[in-house]
């Protein structure tokens, strides 16, 4: 027995290719590739595949046109004939399983491949820089390479690298160009996002702008001393590792926009105005007002202020339990609310003013009144909810007080309801320390359950309106679930700040990758189920230059489609792998 691989090619099918050589009255040649095919009534019919130009013309580039192009057709006769031609693969009972990595071809990674080439002008960006650098390696290609890896199977850069066989385009750097490359990369990084919103408005249009989402997440690291970026700060997974802080636009399409990266000891709240400065939010580019949504801890006189005097909106949450004494009795008052036929939710609303301070032309801070609406909603599930998760930390309270010692700085942040009372109640004597639980403040907690407030500078806006901006805000939650989550932006396996910048520009070209195949597949599936799918669109080596393919589901079908090319595949040749990643930098058709 020996493996063998036979093509069975019928020599009348379909796809005979020849090169048509047409006189014209002005006495020169015009060459045309043909395609002779049978239509349905099995009559020989040709349709035209590529109009080349004419010969005088085309010598300036070949020297026998001619010739050139009868080889060309000759080749692509040969492909076609490939592509329609039985394969009989026969192995041997011997045969051992490949281990190389060249065995197998990710050609999943078509696809977002052809985002980045076609909707972002990835490949246009570098390409503009080629002629003023030096490039020892492609930086498109290396960027390429590290967003498939973010998405199929997040690793490493070098661990990226060294599985560069399976990417379905030669990747001729080594491992020290990958890490080179990323210092050009954060060098880079400002221009290359701008230059993807340019193109991504070029290919899909104007964006909706018209409300941009941003809030902040940040991620931590194992190293144990702060360098200056890597700061200890107010961690979202409650660590105390030093962490370093990112702020997030999106437009109202949930399409990622900008981002800025700060040090972990930054405040969230001072992190907005230089994300809008950077993402060119201040500069109004999107011909038209916006209107900027955040969370309540973004909610300062100085990010009021910015967005009202830069011309554009804002409609920032505000908590209720640290409101002004008047907005939280209007905010609990039932006079004015509407309620629902349900009974499921209630809202109402009323112009008032706000405090901001304003930097004057003597430099100091004055004080001054703007108008804003503020609109209060009370919502039955939001009730639950707070109720249900109360519950769970007044039990914690409950037995920590049981237990005894709460004096530990980690002990009072993890039990809200417990309070120290330094004297037994019920004898009246002094006591280092006398736990108890605080039922005054579980009753005040308890009476704000279900409602919530927004203030806007949306005088005219519907209520409802309001409200369902804000809910928009869901999106970028859901984008950093993603990014932290099916794109495993941590561990990060970098440690100087211009790698680690780096690594976040990979992490938010795959966010933006994701969230356009996303919405050319109509939301209906999840980042897991786009990476985990494309992932197995894997291609295993057989002889004779040919990969079998055994992966094919609707959603790749989907994805295929909105690119403009064909996985469904079962056998392809090397040479159609590379036409493949060849159709996928050019413009959709």
């Amino acid at each position: 027995m020996y493996d063998m691989i036979r093509h069975h090619v019928n020599p009348g099918q379909d796809g005979y290719m020849y090169l048509r050589k047409s006189k014209k009255p002005n006495g020169r040649t015009y060459l045309t590739i043909v395609q002779g095919y049978r239509d349905a009534d099995g009559k020989n019919r040709a349709r035209t595949v590529k109009s080349l130009g004419y010969v005088d013309a085309l010598e300036a580039e070949f020297d026998d046109p001619v010739a050139h192009f009868e080889e060309e057709c000759r080749r692509m006769t040969e492909e076609a004939a490939m592509a329609q031609a039985p394969v009989t693969v026969e192995f041997s009972a011997a045969r051992k399983i490949d281990k190389r990595s060249e065995g197998r071809v990710e050609l999943g990674a078509a696809v977002p491949s052809a985002y980045l080439h076609r909707d972002l002008g990835v490949w246009s960006f570098f390409e503009r820089r080629r002629t003023s650098r030096g490039f020892s390696y492609d930086p498109c290609r290396i960027l390429e390479l590290l967003v498939w890896d973010r998405i199929a199977h997040p690793s490493s850069k070098h661990a990226a690298w060294e599985a560069r066989e399976r990417f379905p385009r030669k990747c001729g750097f080594t491992a020290d160009d990958v890490y080179r490359c990323l210092t050009y990369l954060d060098d880079n990084a400002d221009a290359l996002v701008s230059s993807m919103n340019a193109s991504l408005e070029e290919s899909r249009g104007p964006r909706d702008a018209s409300c941009l989402y941003y809030d902040v997440t940040n991620y931590y690291f194992e190293c144990g001393e702060e360098d200056g970026f890597r700061m200890r700060g107010v961690s979202k997974e409650r660590r105390p590792s030093p962490i370093v802080q990112m702020g997030l636009f999106l437009d109202s399409d949930g399409l990622p926009l900008g981002y800025e990266l700060f040090p972990g000891n930054r405040n969230d709240m001072t992190t907005l105005l230089p994300a809008m400065s950077k993402a060119g939010v201040r500069d109004i580019p999107w011909g038209g007002r916006v209107i900027v949504v955040a969370d309540k801890g973004l909610n300062t006189s100085a990010n009021i202020a910015a967005c009202v005097l830069d011309g554009n909106g804002y409609i920032f949450s505000q908590s209720v339990r640290k409101a002004t004494k008047g907005l939280k009795s209007w905010v609990l008052d039932d006079a004015g609310y509407e309620e629902s036929a349900s009974g499921s939710f209630k809202l109402k609303s009323r112009i008032s003013e706000k405090a901001v301070y304003v930097e004057g032309e003597d430099g100091r801070k004055h004080r001054v009144m703007v108008p804003v609406k503020e609109v209060a909603f009370w919502s039955r599930d939001y009730f639950e909810r707070s109720r249900h998760e109360r519950a769970k930390v007044v039990e914690k309270s409950r037995v920590a007080v049981a237990r005894g010692d709460l004096s530990s700085a980690a002990a009072k942040t993890s039990v809200r309801y417990a309070k120290d009372v330094p004297v037994v109640r019920e004898t009246g004597e002094a006591a280092d320390h006398n736990w108890v639980i605080d039922e005054e403040r579980i009753a005040a907690d308890e009476a704000m359950d279900g409602y919530y407030c927004i203030v806007t500078s949306e005088q005219e806006m519907d209520d409802r309106d309001v409200i369902d901006a804000y809910r928009g805000l869901w999106r970028i939650e859901e984008s950093f679930r993603v990014m932290k989550g099916d794109l495993c932006a941590r561990p990060v396996y970098c440690s100087t700040e211009s790698h680690i910048r780096a690594h976040f520009l990979v992490c938010y070209v795959a966010l933006l990758v994701m969230r356009l195949m996303q919405l050319d597949t109509g939301r209906r599936h999840s980042a897991s189920e786009i990476s985990a799918d494309l992932a197995q669109v894997v291609g295993h080596h057989m002889r004779q230059n040919l990969y079998l393919f055994d992966h094919r589901t609707d959603l790749t079908d989907e994805l295929a489609e909105a690119v403009g090319i064909d996985l469904s595949r079962q056998v392809l040749t090397r040479a159609q792998i590379r036409s493949i990643m060849a159709d996928v930098k050019k413009p959709r058709s």
